[in-house]
């Protein structure tokens, strides 16, 4: 069960704190008190000399009702929600104005019944956390295990490496690209973070494409190559070597000239073989 646990109650934001977990099945099926515990010992360490008191806290979902902490877990919340941590008197910070329209969040049903990703165990009984970046192996029945890593999938463009949430740091070697220090904490998991685990040029072309207005308008450069690109690979060329024939005819950003010349030279073989 994946949830969100916010702590706004102290004075300065320095000293809020925000935490995305995923409950292995103990917690679940224990009570709401231990997985206030389980914040509550988080923060302290994090924040030793503002210590919060887990008598004195409890769930609120957001949006929604107050928690009490003998119900069990698997009884008051479902997978996704969002809860404030909350003293006895507090009703929570106040809800901000919507910033336009957000889709309604799916159904109970419909979040509980998504395939789980397969957990591979090593000979210890441990899963390797499929955190960006993390690469430890933990106890998915055991408590929470701290952890450092990335937002954002990879990029592995030509010899370059880097995390695409950290673009100011990149390394040539793979054993300097995984000591690239994360950027965010958490706790370690076996639900993968993004369906794609990694990007290369394809996607960096595809994320900077210009969006056109006009529907009936012809496919700008960067559809073009991706189109060809996908229609090599479909009979056997290399994607990597695609990548790094369009990277040179085109140094200085020109896609338009990189097509003109893949265009004539595929003609020009192509006539050869008739």
């Amino acid at each position: 069960m994946k949830i969100t646990l916010k702590y706004e109650e102290a004075p300065t934001e320095d000293l809020h704190l925000t935490l995305r977990l995923t409950l292995p099945q103990k917690y679940v099926n224990g009570t709401n008190k231990e997985v206030v515990k389980l914040f509550v010992d988080h923060y302290n360490k994090k924040h030793a000399e503002n210590p919060i008191s887990l008598e004195e806290l409890h769930l609120k979902i957001v949006g929604g009702i107050h928690l009490d902490n003998e119900d069990r877990v698997k009884e008051s919340l479902s997978s996704g929600d969002e809860c404030y941590l909350l003293g006895k008197d507090s009703e929570g910070p106040k809800s901000k104005p919507e910033q336009g329209y957000s889709a309604p969040s799916a159904p109970k049903e419909a979040k509980e019944s998504a395939p789980a990703d397969k957990v591979v165990k090593n000979a210890d009984g441990k899963v390797r956390c499929k955190n960006f970046g993390c690469q430890k192996f933990y106890d998915p029945d055991g408590p929470p295990q701290e952890c450092v890593h990335h937002k954002s999938a990879p990029i592995f463009h030509e010899t370059a490496k880097w995390w695409s949430c950290c673009p100011d740091s990149k390394a040539y070697d793979f054993d300097e690209f995984m000591k690239i220090p994360g950027c965010t904490q958490g706790f370690c998991t076996n639900e993968s973070q993004a369906k794609k685990r990694f990007m290369g040029g394809a996607d960096l072309r595809a994320d900077s494409a210009p969006i056109r207005l006009d529907a009936d308008a012809p496919p700008d450069p960067r559809q073009k190559l991706e189109s060809m690109r996908r229609g090599l690979v479909a009979v056997g060329v290399d994607s990597a070597l695609f990548e790094q024939v369009v990277d040179r005819l085109a140094p200085n950003g020109d896609l338009e000239k990189a097509c003109e010349v893949l265009k004539t030279r595929f003609a020009t073989a192509l006539n050869a073989l008739q």
